[in-house]
C-alpha cells in the first residue's frame, strides 16, 4: 500500500507542477504586489482551466501524502516523495519545451542515487537459532521489571525535600 501512495502523491504533484506551469505561463508576469495586482493575478488563475486542475492534483497530492504518512515512516515518505523533482524536470524537458541544461540532469540522478539510499529499508538485526524470540520476550519483561524497581525505589519530592 506503501508504494501505491507514493506513486500516487509523486503523479499528482507532478501533474499540478506541470499543469500550473503552463497555465501561468500563458499570461503575463505577476510583478505588481500591490492591491489591485494581486486581485488581477488572482482573476487570472481562476480563470485558467490548467491552472484549476493543476490546484486540484496538488489536493490530490496532499491526501494521497496524508495516506503516504499513514503507512509509512516520515523518514521514508518524504525522500521517496522527491522522486516529483525528477518527474518535473522530465516534464518540463519534454512536454514543456523548455531548455534543461547538463548540471540540472547531474542533480537528477544525484535526487535518484539519494532515493535509492534513503527509500531502502532498515537491515533487520539477526537472531540466531538458540536465541528464538520467545529470549526477546523475556528480556524485555527483565527490562520492565528493572524499570518498575528502579521508580519503586525513587525517592518522592516530599522526601527529597524533607531530608537535607
Amino acid at each position: 500500500m506503501k508504494w501505491l501512495f507514493i506513486v500516487l502523491t509523486v503523479c499528482a504533484s507532478s501533474c499540478g507542477d506541470v499543469l500550473c506551469a503552463a497555465g501561468m505561463s500563458e499570461g503575463e508576469e505577476v510583478g505588481n504586489l500591490g492591491p489591485h495586482g494581486i486581485l488581477r493575478a488572482v482573476r487570472y488563475i481562476v480563470t485558467r482551466r490548467r491552472v484549476i486542475l493543476g490546484g486540484v492534483a496538488y489536493a490530490a497530492a496532499f491526501f494521497a501524502l496524508l495516506g503516504l504518512l499513514s503507512t509509512s515512516q516520515l523518514s521514508v515518505a518524504i525522500p521517496a516523495t522527491a522522486l516529483s523533482f525528477v518527474l518535473d524536470t522530465v516534464a518540463a524537458s519534454f512536454l514543456l519545451h523548455e531548455h534543461v541544461p547538463w548540471k540540472r540532469w547531474v542533480g537528477v540522478v544525484c535526487v535518484c542515487a539519494g532515493l535509492v539510499l534513503a527509500v531502502q529499508p532498515a537491515p533487520l538485526a539477526r537472531t540466531s537459532a538458540a536465541a528464538p524470540a520467545v529470549q526477546t520476550h523475556q528480556d524485555q519483561a527483565s527490562h520492565d521489571q528493572a524499570r518498575a524497581d528502579h521508580l519503586h525505589n525513587q525517592r518522592t519530592p516530599a522526601e527529597v525535600l524533607a531530608k537535607p
